[in-house]
Protein backbone atom coordinates (compact mmCIF):
# COMPACT_ATOMS: atom_id res chain seq x y z
CA UNK A 1 0.00 0.00 0.00
CA UNK A 2 2.95 2.59 0.58
CA UNK A 3 4.50 2.13 -2.42
CA UNK A 4 1.08 2.40 -4.12
CA UNK A 5 0.18 5.67 -2.49
CA UNK A 6 4.28 7.13 -2.78
CA UNK A 7 4.18 6.13 -6.51
CA UNK A 8 0.88 8.34 -7.39
CA UNK A 9 2.55 10.76 -9.10
CA UNK A 10 4.78 8.40 -11.21
CA UNK A 11 1.12 6.46 -12.24
CA UNK A 12 -0.25 9.91 -12.79
CA UNK A 13 2.66 10.46 -14.96
CA UNK A 14 2.55 7.12 -17.26
CA UNK A 15 -1.37 7.22 -17.76
CA UNK A 16 -0.57 10.72 -19.13
CA UNK A 17 2.30 9.70 -21.29
CA UNK A 18 0.35 7.19 -22.74
CA UNK A 19 -2.69 9.57 -23.43
CA UNK A 20 -0.76 11.59 -25.01
CA UNK A 21 0.64 8.80 -27.28
CA UNK A 22 -2.92 7.34 -27.92
CA UNK A 23 -3.88 11.23 -29.02
CA UNK A 24 -0.61 11.13 -31.43
CA UNK A 25 -1.91 8.21 -32.89
CA UNK A 26 -5.59 9.49 -33.22
CA UNK A 27 -4.12 12.51 -34.80
CA UNK A 28 -1.89 10.67 -37.36
CA UNK A 29 -4.78 8.36 -38.03
CA UNK A 30 -7.44 10.70 -37.91
CA UNK A 31 -10.24 10.95 -40.80
CA UNK A 32 -8.24 10.75 -44.13
CA UNK A 33 -8.62 13.60 -46.36
CA UNK A 34 -10.99 15.86 -43.99
CA UNK A 35 -10.03 18.22 -41.20
CA UNK A 36 -11.54 17.48 -37.51
CA UNK A 37 -15.54 18.12 -37.64
CA UNK A 38 -15.22 19.39 -41.29
CA UNK A 39 -18.53 19.47 -42.53
CA UNK A 40 -19.52 17.80 -46.27
CA UNK A 41 -17.21 15.08 -46.20
CA UNK A 42 -18.14 12.02 -47.66
CA UNK A 43 -19.44 9.11 -45.47
CA UNK A 44 -17.63 6.16 -45.53
CA UNK A 45 -19.56 2.92 -46.60
CA UNK A 46 -18.88 -0.55 -45.91
CA UNK A 47 -20.34 -4.13 -46.69
CA UNK A 48 -22.42 -5.80 -44.17
CA UNK A 49 -19.73 -8.75 -43.90
CA UNK A 50 -21.66 -10.89 -41.02
CA UNK A 51 -25.44 -11.11 -39.73
CA UNK A 52 -27.40 -13.53 -37.49
CA UNK A 53 -31.01 -14.04 -37.21
CA UNK A 54 -32.89 -16.12 -34.34
CA UNK A 55 -36.26 -18.03 -35.61
CA UNK A 56 -38.52 -19.35 -33.21
CA UNK A 57 -40.08 -22.80 -32.91
CA UNK A 58 -43.21 -23.17 -34.52
CA UNK A 59 -45.79 -23.33 -32.39
CA UNK A 60 -49.06 -25.77 -32.82
CA UNK A 61 -48.77 -29.34 -34.24
CA UNK A 62 -49.79 -31.05 -36.95
CA UNK A 63 -48.11 -28.02 -39.24
CA UNK A 64 -46.07 -27.45 -41.93
CA UNK A 65 -43.09 -24.67 -41.63
CA UNK A 66 -40.40 -23.65 -43.72
CA UNK A 67 -37.88 -21.13 -43.22
CA UNK A 68 -36.90 -18.93 -45.66
CA UNK A 69 -32.95 -16.95 -45.85
CA UNK A 70 -32.06 -15.09 -48.93
CA UNK A 71 -29.73 -11.92 -49.70
CA UNK A 72 -29.34 -10.01 -52.29
CA UNK A 73 -25.81 -9.18 -52.04
CA UNK A 74 -24.87 -10.88 -55.15
CA UNK A 75 -21.65 -11.77 -56.40
CA UNK A 76 -18.58 -13.07 -53.87
CA UNK A 77 -17.62 -15.76 -51.32
CA UNK A 78 -19.75 -16.43 -48.12
CA UNK A 79 -21.37 -19.20 -45.93
CA UNK A 80 -24.85 -19.42 -44.99
CA UNK A 81 -25.65 -22.12 -41.90
CA UNK A 82 -28.32 -22.69 -40.00
CA UNK A 83 -28.09 -24.49 -36.45
CA UNK A 84 -30.03 -25.55 -33.61
CA UNK A 85 -29.63 -22.93 -30.44
CA UNK A 86 -27.90 -25.27 -28.10
CA UNK A 87 -24.26 -25.82 -26.94
CA UNK A 88 -24.38 -29.31 -29.33
CA UNK A 89 -25.03 -26.61 -32.26
CA UNK A 90 -26.56 -29.47 -34.43
CA UNK A 91 -26.52 -28.45 -38.17
CA UNK A 92 -30.24 -28.16 -39.93
CA UNK A 93 -28.44 -27.31 -43.21
CA UNK A 94 -26.21 -24.98 -44.71
CA UNK A 95 -25.82 -23.09 -48.50
CA UNK A 96 -22.59 -22.03 -50.35
CA UNK A 97 -24.23 -20.16 -53.06
CA UNK A 98 -24.60 -16.63 -53.01
CA UNK A 99 -27.79 -15.25 -54.20
CA UNK A 100 -29.60 -18.58 -53.93
CA UNK A 101 -32.61 -18.69 -51.50
CA UNK A 102 -32.12 -21.29 -48.99
CA UNK A 103 -35.13 -23.37 -47.75
CA UNK A 104 -35.23 -25.06 -44.81
CA UNK A 105 -38.16 -27.34 -42.96
CA UNK A 106 -38.75 -26.00 -39.24
CA UNK A 107 -41.86 -28.58 -39.15
CA UNK A 108 -40.09 -30.41 -36.46
CA UNK A 109 -38.09 -27.68 -34.66
CA UNK A 110 -38.63 -27.49 -31.08
CA UNK A 111 -36.14 -25.13 -30.21
CA UNK A 112 -34.94 -21.71 -31.61
CA UNK A 113 -32.64 -21.53 -35.28
CA UNK A 114 -29.87 -19.76 -35.39
CA UNK A 115 -29.35 -18.35 -38.89
CA UNK A 116 -25.75 -17.20 -39.46
CA UNK A 117 -24.07 -15.50 -42.76
CA UNK A 118 -20.97 -14.34 -43.41
CA UNK A 119 -19.69 -12.80 -46.41
CA UNK A 120 -21.76 -12.45 -49.83
CA UNK A 121 -24.93 -14.09 -47.36
CA UNK A 122 -24.62 -11.42 -45.31
CA UNK A 123 -25.24 -8.04 -47.50
CA UNK A 124 -28.96 -7.49 -47.85
CA UNK A 125 -30.04 -11.00 -45.73
CA UNK A 126 -33.37 -11.24 -44.08
CA UNK A 127 -34.83 -14.43 -42.99
CA UNK A 128 -38.66 -15.18 -42.18
CA UNK A 129 -40.37 -18.47 -41.41
CA UNK A 130 -43.75 -19.39 -42.46
CA UNK A 131 -46.21 -21.94 -40.88
CA UNK A 132 -49.20 -22.98 -42.64
CA UNK A 133 -52.07 -25.80 -41.81
CA UNK A 134 -51.17 -29.50 -43.39
CA UNK A 135 -54.92 -30.23 -42.74
CA UNK A 136 -56.79 -26.97 -42.12
CA UNK A 137 -56.11 -23.03 -43.42
CA UNK A 138 -54.13 -21.76 -41.03
CA UNK A 139 -51.50 -19.20 -41.53
CA UNK A 140 -48.56 -17.52 -39.51
CA UNK A 141 -45.53 -15.83 -40.51
CA UNK A 142 -42.73 -14.15 -38.22
CA UNK A 143 -39.44 -12.23 -39.23
CA UNK A 144 -36.92 -14.23 -37.35
CA UNK A 145 -35.10 -11.51 -34.95
CA UNK A 146 -31.24 -10.14 -34.72
CA UNK A 147 -30.43 -10.37 -31.27
CA UNK A 148 -30.46 -7.13 -29.24
CA UNK A 149 -30.78 -5.00 -25.91
CA UNK A 150 -34.10 -3.72 -26.91
CA UNK A 151 -37.39 -4.76 -28.59
CA UNK A 152 -41.21 -2.82 -28.46
CA UNK A 153 -44.49 -4.61 -29.42
CA UNK A 154 -48.13 -3.51 -29.54
CA UNK A 155 -50.24 -6.30 -29.06
CA UNK A 156 -54.14 -6.76 -28.25
CA UNK A 157 -54.79 -7.78 -24.23
CA UNK A 158 -56.16 -10.23 -22.20
CA UNK A 159 -60.44 -9.79 -23.29
CA UNK A 160 -59.33 -10.67 -26.92
CA UNK A 161 -56.58 -13.20 -26.03
CA UNK A 162 -56.55 -16.78 -24.79
CA UNK A 163 -52.94 -16.19 -24.58
CA UNK A 164 -49.91 -14.32 -25.06
CA UNK A 165 -46.60 -15.72 -24.90
CA UNK A 166 -43.18 -14.83 -25.52
CA UNK A 167 -40.12 -16.63 -26.35
CA UNK A 168 -36.50 -15.61 -25.75
CA UNK A 169 -33.54 -17.28 -26.92
CA UNK A 170 -30.06 -16.49 -25.87
CA UNK A 171 -27.47 -17.42 -28.53
CA UNK A 172 -23.97 -16.50 -27.45
CA UNK A 173 -21.40 -18.18 -24.83
CA UNK A 174 -22.56 -16.07 -21.85
CA UNK A 175 -25.61 -15.61 -19.56
CA UNK A 176 -28.26 -12.82 -20.40
CA UNK A 177 -30.46 -10.68 -17.86
CA UNK A 178 -33.98 -9.91 -19.33
CA UNK A 179 -36.51 -7.56 -18.15
CA UNK A 180 -40.10 -7.21 -19.35
CA UNK A 181 -42.28 -3.77 -19.03
CA UNK A 182 -45.47 -3.75 -19.92
CA UNK A 183 -47.91 -0.85 -20.80
CA UNK A 184 -51.38 -1.55 -20.80
CA UNK A 185 -54.92 0.30 -20.75
CA UNK A 186 -55.04 0.80 -17.14
CA UNK A 187 -51.23 1.57 -16.86
CA UNK A 188 -48.19 -0.47 -16.25
CA UNK A 189 -48.14 -3.88 -15.01
CA UNK A 190 -45.50 -6.37 -13.51
CA UNK A 191 -44.55 -9.00 -11.37
CA UNK A 192 -41.55 -10.95 -10.26
CA UNK A 193 -41.98 -13.24 -13.68
CA UNK A 194 -41.31 -10.27 -15.67
CA UNK A 195 -37.75 -9.30 -13.56
CA UNK A 196 -34.41 -10.22 -13.75
CA UNK A 197 -35.17 -13.20 -16.21
CA UNK A 198 -31.77 -15.54 -16.42
CA UNK A 199 -31.31 -17.03 -19.82
CA UNK A 200 -28.10 -19.32 -19.59
CA UNK A 201 -25.77 -18.98 -22.64
CA UNK A 202 -27.75 -21.11 -25.73
CA UNK A 203 -30.62 -21.66 -23.75
CA UNK A 204 -34.07 -20.47 -24.25
CA UNK A 205 -37.14 -18.87 -21.97
CA UNK A 206 -40.74 -18.08 -22.41
CA UNK A 207 -42.87 -15.66 -20.04
CA UNK A 208 -46.17 -16.23 -20.05
CA UNK A 209 -47.73 -12.90 -20.15
CA UNK A 210 -51.56 -13.98 -19.98
CA UNK A 211 -52.31 -13.33 -16.21
CA UNK A 212 -50.74 -10.01 -16.40
CA UNK A 213 -52.70 -8.37 -19.23
CA UNK A 214 -56.44 -10.02 -18.46
CA UNK A 215 -58.35 -7.29 -18.13
CA UNK A 216 -56.59 -5.19 -20.46
CA UNK A 217 -58.20 -4.64 -23.94
CA UNK A 218 -54.24 -4.20 -25.16
CA UNK A 219 -50.67 -3.51 -24.36
CA UNK A 220 -47.52 -2.53 -25.57
CA UNK A 221 -44.81 -4.58 -24.49
CA UNK A 222 -40.87 -3.71 -24.35
CA UNK A 223 -38.35 -6.31 -23.79
CA UNK A 224 -34.82 -5.29 -22.43
CA UNK A 225 -31.84 -6.59 -21.39
CA UNK A 226 -29.90 -5.73 -18.33
CA UNK A 227 -26.60 -7.85 -19.21
CA UNK A 228 -26.19 -9.85 -22.74
CA UNK A 229 -28.07 -9.56 -25.37
CA UNK A 230 -31.68 -11.64 -26.26
CA UNK A 231 -33.75 -12.55 -29.61
CA UNK A 232 -37.70 -12.19 -28.62
CA UNK A 233 -40.71 -13.12 -29.94
CA UNK A 234 -44.50 -12.45 -29.07
CA UNK A 235 -47.16 -14.98 -30.04
CA UNK A 236 -50.81 -13.78 -29.19
CA UNK A 237 -53.57 -17.21 -28.89
CA UNK A 238 -57.02 -15.89 -29.33
CA UNK A 239 -58.40 -19.57 -30.85
CA UNK A 240 -56.14 -22.37 -31.78
CA UNK A 241 -57.06 -21.38 -35.18
CA UNK A 242 -56.88 -17.72 -34.46
CA UNK A 243 -53.12 -17.20 -33.67
CA UNK A 244 -50.45 -15.57 -35.31
CA UNK A 245 -47.09 -13.74 -34.08
CA UNK A 246 -47.13 -10.06 -33.13
CA UNK A 247 -44.01 -9.02 -35.50
CA UNK A 248 -41.56 -5.72 -33.48
CA UNK A 249 -42.57 -2.65 -33.83
CA UNK A 250 -40.09 0.36 -33.82
CA UNK A 251 -39.12 2.07 -30.58
CA UNK A 252 -40.71 5.11 -29.12
CA UNK A 253 -40.98 8.28 -31.51
CA UNK A 254 -43.45 10.67 -32.40
CA UNK A 255 -44.24 9.66 -35.86
CA UNK A 256 -44.91 5.81 -36.98
CA UNK A 257 -46.32 4.69 -40.53
CA UNK A 258 -47.82 0.69 -39.75
CA UNK A 259 -47.56 -0.70 -43.36
CA UNK A 260 -49.28 -3.74 -44.58
CA UNK A 261 -51.92 -4.09 -42.62
CA UNK A 262 -54.40 -6.55 -44.64
CA UNK A 263 -57.66 -6.56 -46.49
CA UNK A 264 -60.55 -8.16 -44.93
CA UNK A 265 -63.90 -7.80 -43.01
CA UNK A 266 -64.35 -7.84 -39.35
CA UNK A 267 -61.98 -5.22 -36.50
CA UNK A 268 -59.24 -3.59 -37.45
CA UNK A 269 -57.85 -2.27 -34.46
CA UNK A 270 -55.16 0.68 -34.01
CA UNK A 271 -53.00 -0.03 -30.49
CA UNK A 272 -51.31 3.69 -29.12
CA UNK A 273 -48.98 3.29 -26.12
CA UNK A 274 -47.20 6.60 -24.55
CA UNK A 275 -44.65 4.69 -22.30
CA UNK A 276 -43.61 7.97 -20.61
CA UNK A 277 -44.48 9.66 -17.41
CA UNK A 278 -47.11 12.21 -19.38
CA UNK A 279 -50.03 11.76 -21.83
CA UNK A 280 -50.09 11.50 -25.24
CA UNK A 281 -52.24 12.95 -28.12
CA UNK A 282 -52.01 11.23 -31.42
CA UNK A 283 -53.18 12.34 -34.82
CA UNK A 284 -54.39 9.21 -37.39
CA UNK A 285 -54.23 9.12 -41.17
CA UNK A 286 -55.69 6.09 -42.89
CA UNK A 287 -54.66 5.45 -46.34
CA UNK A 288 -56.62 3.19 -48.57
CA UNK A 289 -56.41 2.61 -52.62
CA UNK A 290 -59.04 5.08 -52.78
CA UNK A 291 -57.03 7.81 -50.69
CA UNK A 292 -56.72 9.24 -46.90
CA UNK A 293 -59.92 7.88 -45.37
CA UNK A 294 -62.32 9.99 -43.68
CA UNK A 295 -64.40 9.91 -40.51
CA UNK A 296 -64.83 9.42 -36.78
CA UNK A 297 -62.23 6.56 -36.97
CA UNK A 298 -59.42 9.66 -37.68
CA UNK A 299 -60.15 11.93 -34.71
CA UNK A 300 -57.51 12.44 -32.48
CA UNK A 301 -57.08 9.65 -29.47
CA UNK A 302 -55.64 10.84 -26.12
CA UNK A 303 -53.48 8.14 -24.61
CA UNK A 304 -52.44 8.14 -20.58
CA UNK A 305 -48.91 8.12 -19.24
CA UNK A 306 -47.39 4.51 -18.71
CA UNK A 307 -50.73 3.10 -20.31
CA UNK A 308 -52.11 2.16 -23.92
CA UNK A 309 -55.61 3.02 -26.11
CA UNK A 310 -57.16 1.79 -28.87
CA UNK A 311 -59.10 2.93 -31.48
CA UNK A 312 -61.31 1.05 -34.17
CA UNK A 313 -60.65 1.63 -37.79
CA UNK A 314 -62.55 -0.61 -39.65
CA UNK A 315 -65.32 1.65 -41.11
CA UNK A 316 -61.97 3.96 -42.36
CA UNK A 317 -60.32 1.02 -43.93
CA UNK A 318 -63.74 -1.02 -45.12
CA UNK A 319 -62.45 -4.17 -46.18
CA UNK A 320 -59.84 -2.92 -48.17
CA UNK A 321 -55.78 -3.11 -47.46
CA UNK A 322 -54.09 0.02 -45.61
CA UNK A 323 -51.64 2.21 -44.20
CA UNK A 324 -51.50 4.06 -40.99
CA UNK A 325 -49.90 7.19 -39.95
CA UNK A 326 -49.55 7.95 -36.30
CA UNK A 327 -48.12 11.31 -35.15
CA UNK A 328 -48.30 12.54 -31.52
CA UNK A 329 -46.83 15.15 -29.29
CA UNK A 330 -45.13 12.86 -27.27
CA UNK A 331 -43.07 9.54 -28.22
CA UNK A 332 -45.35 6.45 -28.71
CA UNK A 333 -45.59 2.75 -29.69
CA UNK A 334 -48.03 1.45 -32.35
CA UNK A 335 -49.16 -1.61 -33.78
CA UNK A 336 -52.20 -2.96 -35.41
CA UNK A 337 -54.43 -6.26 -34.70
CA UNK A 338 -57.19 -7.98 -37.13
CA UNK A 339 -59.59 -10.50 -36.26
CA UNK A 340 -62.55 -11.69 -38.71
CA UNK A 341 -64.89 -14.57 -38.16
CA UNK A 342 -65.02 -14.49 -34.19
CA UNK A 343 -60.94 -15.31 -33.26
CA UNK A 344 -60.92 -17.79 -36.21
CA UNK A 345 -58.85 -15.48 -38.28
CA UNK A 346 -55.99 -12.68 -36.62
CA UNK A 347 -53.08 -10.80 -37.94
CA UNK A 348 -50.80 -7.96 -36.71
CA UNK A 349 -49.44 -5.03 -38.87
CA UNK A 350 -46.56 -3.33 -37.12
CA UNK A 351 -44.59 0.34 -37.64
CA UNK A 352 -40.72 -0.51 -39.29
CA UNK A 353 -38.62 1.65 -41.26
CA UNK A 354 -39.60 2.40 -45.09
CA UNK A 355 -37.66 1.41 -48.37
CA UNK A 356 -35.64 4.68 -48.69
CA UNK A 357 -32.61 5.41 -50.77
CA UNK A 358 -29.79 5.47 -50.49
CA UNK A 359 -28.53 2.24 -48.43
CA UNK A 360 -32.00 1.17 -46.98
CA UNK A 361 -34.01 1.08 -50.41
CA UNK A 362 -34.31 -3.02 -50.74
CA UNK A 363 -36.55 -4.98 -48.72
CA UNK A 364 -36.81 -9.24 -48.39
CA UNK A 365 -39.59 -11.47 -48.16
CA UNK A 366 -40.04 -15.16 -48.57
CA UNK A 367 -42.02 -16.63 -51.56
CA UNK A 368 -45.62 -18.03 -50.50
CA UNK A 369 -45.51 -21.82 -49.64
CA UNK A 370 -46.86 -24.14 -52.13
CA UNK A 371 -51.05 -24.16 -51.64
CA UNK A 372 -51.11 -20.67 -50.51
CA UNK A 373 -51.56 -17.31 -51.95
CA UNK A 374 -49.60 -14.12 -51.32
CA UNK A 375 -49.48 -10.02 -51.77
CA UNK A 376 -47.63 -7.25 -50.95
CA UNK A 377 -49.21 -3.64 -49.83
CA UNK A 378 -47.05 -0.90 -50.20
CA UNK A 379 -47.99 2.63 -49.05
CA UNK A 380 -47.18 6.21 -50.12
CA UNK A 381 -46.97 8.13 -46.52
CA UNK A 382 -45.21 11.06 -47.70
CA UNK A 383 -44.04 11.30 -51.18
CA UNK A 384 -45.05 9.62 -54.63
CA UNK A 385 -43.47 6.31 -54.64
CA UNK A 386 -41.35 4.17 -57.61
CA UNK A 387 -40.70 0.84 -56.71
CA UNK A 388 -39.84 -2.65 -58.28
CA UNK A 389 -40.47 -6.24 -56.88
CA UNK A 390 -38.16 -8.64 -58.84
CA UNK A 391 -38.99 -12.02 -57.92
CA UNK A 392 -36.32 -14.83 -57.83
CA UNK A 393 -36.31 -18.33 -58.08
CA UNK A 394 -35.03 -21.27 -55.93
CA UNK A 395 -31.92 -21.42 -58.43
CA UNK A 396 -31.61 -18.01 -57.97
CA UNK A 397 -32.38 -16.69 -61.12
CA UNK A 398 -34.13 -13.20 -60.81
CA UNK A 399 -37.26 -12.63 -63.04
CA UNK A 400 -39.22 -10.25 -64.68
CA UNK A 401 -39.65 -7.18 -62.29
CA UNK A 402 -42.85 -5.39 -61.95
CA UNK A 403 -42.87 -1.77 -61.51
CA UNK A 404 -44.91 -0.20 -59.24
CA UNK A 405 -46.13 3.70 -59.12
CA UNK A 406 -48.20 5.13 -55.91
CA UNK A 407 -49.58 8.08 -55.45
CA UNK A 408 -48.67 10.37 -52.46
CA UNK A 409 -50.93 9.41 -49.44
CA UNK A 410 -52.47 6.10 -50.95
CA UNK A 411 -52.05 2.20 -50.40
CA UNK A 412 -51.84 0.03 -53.33
CA UNK A 413 -52.03 -3.57 -53.71
CA UNK A 414 -50.33 -4.21 -57.43
CA UNK A 415 -50.96 -7.45 -59.28
CA UNK A 416 -47.87 -9.77 -59.12
CA UNK A 417 -48.91 -12.67 -61.13
CA UNK A 418 -46.33 -15.15 -61.87
CA UNK A 419 -44.13 -13.46 -59.72
CA UNK A 420 -46.11 -14.12 -57.05
CA UNK A 421 -45.29 -17.80 -56.75
CA UNK A 422 -41.50 -17.13 -56.54
CA UNK A 423 -39.07 -18.41 -54.10
CA UNK A 424 -38.11 -14.60 -52.71
CA UNK A 425 -39.35 -11.41 -53.77
CA UNK A 426 -37.16 -8.30 -53.45
CA UNK A 427 -38.81 -4.79 -53.02
CA UNK A 428 -36.81 -1.80 -54.10
CA UNK A 429 -37.73 1.81 -53.84
CA UNK A 430 -36.08 3.29 -57.21
CA UNK A 431 -33.93 6.31 -57.18
CA UNK A 432 -36.12 9.67 -56.55
CA UNK A 433 -39.34 7.66 -54.98
CA UNK A 434 -40.74 9.03 -52.03
CA UNK A 435 -40.08 6.08 -49.15
CA UNK A 436 -41.95 2.90 -49.82
CA UNK A 437 -44.28 1.23 -46.49
CA UNK A 438 -44.61 -2.23 -47.52
CA UNK A 439 -46.11 -5.46 -46.04
CA UNK A 440 -46.52 -8.75 -47.35
CA UNK A 441 -49.54 -10.59 -46.88
CA UNK A 442 -50.05 -14.17 -46.65
CA UNK A 443 -53.16 -16.79 -46.90
CA UNK A 444 -54.47 -19.79 -47.27
CA UNK A 445 -57.77 -20.95 -48.39
CA UNK A 446 -60.19 -18.73 -49.98
CA UNK A 447 -63.03 -16.67 -48.94
CA UNK A 448 -63.99 -15.81 -45.28
CA UNK A 449 -62.75 -19.07 -43.89
CA UNK A 450 -59.19 -17.95 -45.26
CA UNK A 451 -56.68 -17.67 -42.57
CA UNK A 452 -54.09 -14.53 -42.68
CA UNK A 453 -50.66 -13.60 -41.80
CA UNK A 454 -49.09 -10.45 -42.37
CA UNK A 455 -45.50 -9.25 -42.34
CA UNK A 456 -44.08 -5.88 -42.01
CA UNK A 457 -41.04 -5.40 -44.51
CA UNK A 458 -38.08 -3.29 -43.12
CA UNK A 459 -34.71 -2.97 -45.39
CA UNK A 460 -32.40 -5.17 -45.63
CA UNK A 461 -29.38 -3.40 -46.31
CA UNK A 462 -26.16 -4.60 -48.51
CA UNK A 463 -24.20 -1.91 -47.20
CA UNK A 464 -23.69 0.35 -44.36
CA UNK A 465 -22.46 3.86 -42.71
CA UNK A 466 -19.49 4.38 -40.89
CA UNK A 467 -18.85 7.02 -38.25
CA UNK A 468 -16.04 9.28 -39.00
CA UNK A 469 -13.07 9.16 -36.37
CA UNK A 470 -11.46 12.75 -35.55
CA UNK A 471 -8.61 13.19 -33.22
CA UNK A 472 -10.94 13.84 -30.14
CA UNK A 473 -11.02 12.01 -26.63
CA UNK A 474 -14.81 10.28 -28.22
CA UNK A 475 -12.10 9.02 -31.19
CA UNK A 476 -9.53 7.69 -28.81
CA UNK A 477 -12.29 5.41 -26.50
CA UNK A 478 -14.63 4.41 -29.47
Amino acid sequence: MKLIVESRFALLGLVMVALTALFGVAFVTGAVGAEPGAAGREPVVSEVASALRVCPPPQGGGRESELVAFATGGDGEGTLTATENSEGATDLGASDTPGRPLALDTGDADRHTVVRAEGAFAAGLDVAQTTIGADDDYATAVRCAEPGISTWYAAPGGDELDGLRLLLANVDDHAATVNVDLYATDGPAYSNDTRGISVGAHDEAEVDLGELIASTGAVAVHVRTGSGRIASSLFAERTDEGADWVPPTAAPAQRHVIAGVPAGSGERTLIVAAPGDDPATATLRVLTPGGEAEGESVAELSVPPAASATRAVQDALGEEAGTIVVEADRPVVVGAAMDRANGSDTAYAAAVDPLTGPLDRTGVVPGPPAGTGADLVLGAAGDAVDAVVTPYAANGRAGEPVGVEIEAGHTVVPELGAAGNAAALVVEAREGSGPVHAGYVLTQGSGGGRATAALPVPPAPAQILLPHVDDSLTSVVR
